[in-house]
């Protein structure tokens, strides 16, 4: 009886043992189910982990609970609590290594009493209640980091309780990465909408500036190139002041103009910059000359001191170096009052590249240290009054570092208020051989030469006009078309020694109509016509599409009549002969 009592007793033992694993296993798949639910409601991280904490507290007791992550190397390669039950360890770091960097690399393990660590005593101590504690690999945002909880008096934990954690662990470590990697994809979601958002926002301002080159150019085309005629002119004196003074502001308004333009070509990378021979200062010489007259109409000195390095040529953008000194120039001659303008222009040639340096010294109102600072950001000036009394857009000197850096060089200022200023352009170009000679051909009076025939192209009537008023200088004899068909259907009548060629018209453009003529002289064999495009947009990838279209040169609008007669002159200078007939066949023929 006493033996059947017994063996009731154990069986009643295995069992209560079973039924304590059993619920211990249903714990536990309750703790792993409802963590998955409970975890997969949170997105941010420093939540799901204050849930974490509380799903532990509902199967194991603890006194203390964190969260360390790794920290950067160039941080010291210390571990940092990132979530605590106690938000006053929150930020507290510890060294790498020992016990952490072990559980961190996935040893887990339990430790009798967590208060005898060494590795809490390191960076900011920090003392964990004394009794038994868990310490379980957990991947955080930051990287691999661990796991603890410190049980106080709750005293040890077991290699259950150690599987238990551990499997919570893996859980919301895989529930972090795979949270990480949504919020990653939605980034790259997010910023990919922004790039094309952006990209299209810039197709939009580029279109915008280039019908608002378009529009403000062509009135401002009748303007300029009119008052030029009329400055140019034999005017009584008060009408010929009159004529310049609207020259004056015509050009003025066409410089802001270019500095819009070249501000947004360099902000979407479309600045380009040449490399072909020119000569220093022949290059300088018309911005010299321009800049000379200003500074005495001003009651200023004006000298300009090359050195002998400096007098010879060089290979890059001349347009581009010239650009720069004038728009340094310009400032100079403005902001000086008395005194007067010095240029010194210097080249060193001990390097493989030349070294050229341009100084601008002036005797104006100078500015201070922190207004050089400013000086080439876009939209400022040295201060607000500047922008009142002086005018201009504050895009000047940005622009002209843009493009000194393009050329390999730099800009830098040193000033005093009241003490005038110093500007010291550099940039870096090859000495090259001067070209070639060509034989000169005989000089020709340029108001009386051969009497061209020129084919115009242009739907504006004042711009007709005014081409009809420049091209009088020199006895053109000038075919008009409103549009690119009527100047195709003339160009295939009439044999022409020059196409003046708008790009922006009705019924067929320009460029269709350069296309074509091409065609139509390569189907005859006939020789190539020189063509120059007029266009209203100045954008650089306007002047490539018409070169590309067969125009043989390049002119914005406001035409300047000086230039337009010299490109003219250029045009036909380098004219191959022809190849076909004298007299190009009609239409029918053709």
């Amino acid at each position: 009886m006493q033996q059947e009592v017994e063996q009731l007793r154990e069986a009643l033992a295995s069992a209560n043992q079973l039924a304590a694993a059993q619920a211990q296993r249903l714990r536990e798949r309750d703790l792993v189910l409802g963590g998955i639910r409970a975890l997969s409601d949170h997105d941010e991280p420093a939540v799901l982990l204050d849930r974490m904490f509380s799903l532990l507290g509902e199967a194991l007791p603890f006194d203390q609970a964190l969260v360390l992550g790794p920290e950067p190397a160039e941080a010291g390669g210390q571990f940092a609590c990132i979530a605590a039950t106690d938000p006053a360890v929150v930020g507290r770091r510890w060294p790498a290594g020992g016990l952490f960097s072990r559980v961190a690399d996935g040893k887990a393990a339990v430790v009798p009493d967590s208060s005898r660590l060494p590795d809490w005593g390191g960076g900011q101590p920090w003392s964990p209640p004394a009794g038994g504690g868990i310490y379980v690999p957990i991947v955080a945002a930051q990287g691999p980091g661990l796991l603890v909880l410190c049980s106080g008096v709750h005293g040890a934990y077991s290699a259950k309780d150690l599987a238990l954690v551990s499997g919570l662990g893996l859980l919301v470590s895989q529930t972090l990465a795979a949270k990480q990697r949504r919020r990653l994809a939605d980034a790259v979601q997010r910023s990919e909408v922004m790039r094309l958002a952006a990209v299209r926002a810039n197709e939009i301002k580029s279109t915008f500036l280039a019908n608002m080159s378009h529009e403000i150019r062509t009135p401002l085309n009748g303007v300029v190139a009119v008052a030029d005629l009329l400055a140019s002119a034999n005017l009584p004196p008060r009408e010929q002041e009159m004529a310049s003074m609207i020259l004056a502001s015509g050009r003025m308004l066409e410089r802001l103009l270019n500095d819009v333009l070249d501000f947004s070509k360099i902000e979407a990378g479309h600045m380009t910059v040449e490399h072909v021979p020119f000569h220093l200062i022949a290059e300088l010489q018309p911005v010299l000359d321009l800049y000379a007259a200003q500074a005495r109409a001003k009651g200023l000195a004006f000298e300009v001191h090359p050195s002998p390095t400096a007098t010879r040529w060089f290979a890059g953008d001349g347009a581009r170096v010239a650009q720069v000194v004038a728009n340094l120039l310009s400032n100079a001659v403005k902001f000086t009052r008395r005194g007067g303008v010095r240029v010194d222009v210097d080249a060193d040639l001990s390097g493989k590249d030349a070294a050229v340096t341009i100084r601008v010294h002036d005797t104006g109102c100078g500015f201070s240290e922190e207004a050089a600072t400013r000086l080439f950001e876009r939209f400022e000036q040295a201060d607000g009054s500047i922008t009142r009394e002086f005018g201009g857009t504050g895009l000047g000197l940005s622009i002209c570092r843009s493009l000194a850096t393009r050329l390999g060089g730099d800009i830098s200022a040193k000033s005093e208020p009241g003490a005038g200023a110093q500007f010291t352009f550099t940039f870096i170009a090859p000495a090259v051989p001067a070209p070639a000679q060509t034989a000169a051909a005989p000089e020709t009076d340029a108001a009386a030469p051969q009497r061209l025939k020129i084919l115009i192209a242009e739907d504006n009537a004042n711009n007709r006009r005014i081409l009809d008023l420049i091209l009088e200088s020199i006895s053109a004899e000038m075919n008009f078309a409103e549009n690119g068909e009527e100047a195709l259907s003339l160009f295939r009548d009439r044999r022409f020694d020059l196409v003046l060629m708008d790009l922006q018209m009705p019924v067929m453009d320009g460029l269709t109509a350069m296309r074509a003529i091409r065609s139509h002289e390569a189907k005859l064999n006939l020789a190539r016509t020189p063509i120059i495009a007029l266009s209203a947009n100045a954008m650089t990838h306007h002047v490539s599409e018409a070169l590309e279209a067969g125009a043989d040169g390049h002119l914005a609008k406001p035409i300047n009549p000086a230039a337009l007669l010299a490109t003219i002159t250029k045009a036909e200078t380098g004219r191959p002969p022809d190849k076909g007939p004298e007299r190009r066949p009609s239409r029918s023929a053709a």
